[in-house]
């Protein structure tokens, strides 16, 4: 699987990579998990749904393979214990399980699960009558992507094809899409499979061989996990990190209410995602950025916004999202002749409001002939700029894009004694963002 740059990404090749981003855990012994180690991270507080991490030990630092998706409202879960289709007990006690966990970044914890077929492993499908067969309902709360884990841990029959996905019946003869299977075929093989889920329901995960169930020389072992991303549109909240499940091109809208006047920073995964911000009314107030420049918007506070983010299909089966609301006390002037007042040495902050095409003005008083630098830095949506003028003679004009960068603009020589006036302002009413202006 290509490397990814995704602050998180699905379960890839760990029989249950559902690791927790920055959570401590320890590390155990895990049945026969050979060159795999066993990982137990915290849960949070009122998450009931569980799964332990299994990751690939290989001798280097282990990438973080966590993603979340911090919709409150899916608490109620993906998955029971549900067996429709549960296989007969022979010789030993069935005790088959998939775990599934949902995204909820920081919190994935539980246990790998178990599933064997054949009759020397003690299970046999009693309901077909055709196949070894475990299958398991789960309940999706809406779209999204589903990554399916399994290790094969013995195979007494190698060379068989044994497939393993997602369902729309519980005989697991109906496959959501060509996509949604795979197989394994010998002792070690270690897949995952990521599953695009098209709407909310009724599904089914399992296993199943493609020989006769009467043939009792079968007995094959896998160690399985699971995890569900919400791909629907939800309400966010400033900091709060949510992961975003899509296998194909999507289009969602969070809707986001500012608690704080200054500005929000939206911050993706995947770099190729495109974001636009929507009013309340979900009139669209700016252009189309790329996240990979960073993407900041000025704006008031207690407002309701729209982020509308696009993004391209994902192997991985999702991105991570976060806004971060920050404040700005500003005190500017609206034009030339009401301008603030920079002392020395003094930082002043300032915003550009989304929607409004606006300029603050400053001014710096000079009381003898001197060197002058002027620092300033921003962050924006599109591009903001900065005039500098010597009573009404412009001296220059700056321009930053996208990016937090910022210009140090040094005097040639010695300024005159004289009052120098500062303009911010933006070109369109579709860029904005926030700037900081100093000067010494």
């Amino acid at each position: 699987m290509k490397k990814r740059n995704m602050y998180a990404a699905v379960l890839l090749t760990a029989i249950l990579s559902v690791t927790s981003l920055g959570s401590a855990g320890h590390v155990q012994a895990a049945g026969d998990t050979s060159g795999v180690r066993l990982q137990t991270v915290s849960a949070e507080k009122g998450n009931a749904l569980t799964t332990d991490v299994l990751t690939k030990d290989t001798g280097k630092s282990q990438k973080k393979l966590a993603i979340q998706a911090g919709a409150t409202k899916q608490k109620a879960a993906l998955t029971g214990k549900g067996k429709n289709v549960r296989a007969k007990a022979t010789t030993k006690k069935d005790t088959s399980y998939i775990p599934v966990v949902k995204g909820v970044t920081g919190s994935e914890e539980g246990k790998q699960g178990n599933v064997a077929l054949g009759n020397s492993v003690g299970t046999t499908d009693g309901t077909m009558g055709k196949r070894y067969l475990y299958s398991q309902k789960v309940e999706f709360q809406g779209k999204g992507s589903f990554s399916f884990s399994v290790k094969c841990i013995k195979a007494k029959t190698a060379g068989r094809n044994v497939v393993y996905g997602v369902f729309k019946q519980a005989s697991l003869e109906d496959p959501i899409d060509k996509s949604s299977v795979d197989v394994v075929t010998k002792k070690g093989d270690h897949k995952t499979v990521v599953v695009k889920i098209p709407k909310a329901g009724t599904y089914y995960i399992g296993i199943y061989t493609m020989v006769n169930a009467k043939d009792k020389s079968e007995s094959w072992k896998f160690t399985t996990g699971a995890i569900y991303w919400n791909g629907n549109n939800r309400t966010i909240t400033s900091d709060k990190k949510i992961a975003v499940g899509h296998k194909t091109t999507q289009t969602n809208y969070f809707k986001m209410k500012t608690t704080e006047s200054g500005y929000i920073t939206v911050i993706a995964s995947d770099p190729k995602n495109k974001i636009v911000l929507y009013d309340s009314k979900k009139n669209r107030l700016t252009e189309s950025t790329i996240a990979k420049y960073g993407v900041t918007y000025g704006v008031p506070k207690g407002r309701t916004y729209y982020i509308k983010v696009w993004s391209p299909a994902s192997e991985d089966g999702g991105y991570t999202l976060v806004a971060k609301n920050r404040k700005i006390s500003e005190k500017s002037g609206s034009s030339k002749s009401n301008a603030v007042e920079i002392k020395k040495n003094t930082t002043i902050k300032g915003t550009m409001e989304t929607g409004v095409k606006r300029a603050d003005w400053y001014k710096i008083r000079l009381t003898s002939k001197r060197s002058v630098e002027l620092s300033w830095k921003a962050r924006t949506n599109e591009k903001m700029k900065l005039a500098i003028y010597q009573g009404s003679r412009k001296i220059d004009t700056k321009t930053l894009t996208y990016a937090d960068a910022s210009y140090k603009l040094k005097s040639v020589g010695k300024w005159p004694k004289d009052t120098y006036y500062l303009k911010v302002y933006t070109d369109t009413e579709k860029s904005s963002g926030w700037y900081i202006l100093r000067w010494k």
